[in-house]
């Protein structure tokens, strides 16, 4: 069963769900209602999804991404995004989960990721046992301070997207030793996203070996696919689905197994191939 973990849904009726005043980037020039979603997911072999919330585009009002994910469950859950540092983002967590279905929250802040000001999100997310995303941002140092939040908070599963933005690093050496060392907490999962496995087949040998290390050192049980679709829509949906198994060749056909869907399986057993009650 293969479950895309990172895929975006937008309302192309922007009276009804208008975008955040700060949206940017691939959210202005494109749409992706859930009904075209789902229908991107059946021709493509897709099971389940998490409806991921963009950074780019609502901002932290979560609501297009719960009500699409609730409208077809058991096959989607949502990831919403809240800021850490905000005063009210426990509660804001509870809110979302407990009254909008929520399944997984991203982290959107300008404070650094072990800043103690999130404490009291990482706390409730714990209560609520809800997964948290994380962007690494290519950056070693950054995903050293989210090993230092992830031992504090044990208990909370963890999943940093896009491969910790280890495609976007100056110094990728730096950034794999980084993220094995990362992978050492049992706490902590990584999300491989088009974004990544895109430039991974135009990498020099070397370099490949660096990438295929991070994924050793997670081992495939904790690394997840997802197509970041349609932030990432070269070759369309079934296309990013495609170049993940083309990427992932190198590995058994049980470890593409884990990753493409068993991975994700585990974090949210909620999610069904069908609709059907």
């Amino acid at each position: 069963m293969i479950i895309d973990t990172h895929t975006h849904v937008v309302n192309s009726d922007r009276m009804k769900h208008p975008l955040d005043p700060n949206a940017r980037g691939w959210s202005l020039e494109v749409s992706n209602n859930v009904e075209d979603l789902i229908v991107e997911m059946d021709n493509a072999g897709v099971a389940c999804a998490t409806l991921v919330q963009p950074a780019t585009t609502y901002g932290v009002d979560n609501s297009y991404q719960c009500d699409s994910a609730n409208l077809f469950s058991p096959r989607t859950v949502a990831v919403g995004i809240l800021d850490p540092a905000a005063p009210d983002a426990a509660d804001k967590l509870s809110y979302w989960v407990k009254e909008r279905g929520m399944h997984g929250v991203r982290l959107l802040s300008e404070s650094e990721p072990d800043d103690s000001v999130g404490d009291s999100l990482w706390r409730r997310a714990e209560q609520l046992e809800i997964p948290i995303s994380i962007a690494g941002g290519g950056n070693p140092q950054k995903v050293d301070r989210i090993r230092t939040m992830a031992a504090r908070h044990p208990n909370v599963i963890v999943a940093p997207d896009h491969f910790a933005g280890w495609n976007g690093a100056e110094d990728k050496a730096a950034m794999t030793t980084a993220l094995e060392e990362l992978a050492k907490l049992p706490n902590v999962y990584l999300r491989i996203s088009s974004t990544s496995l895109g430039p991974y087949m135009e990498l020099a040998a070397a370099e490949k070996d660096l990438f295929n290390r991070v994924i050793d050192a997670f081992t495939p049980r904790r690394v997840m696919w997802g197509s970041n679709f349609p932030g990432t829509r070269d070759g369309g949906y079934s296309g990013l689905v495609q170049l993940a198994q083309t990427a992932l060749s190198w590995l058994s056909e049980d470890d593409r197994n884990w990753i493409m869907g068993q991975t994700a399986a585990k974090l949210w057993p909620m999610l069904k191939a069908s609709n059907a009650s």
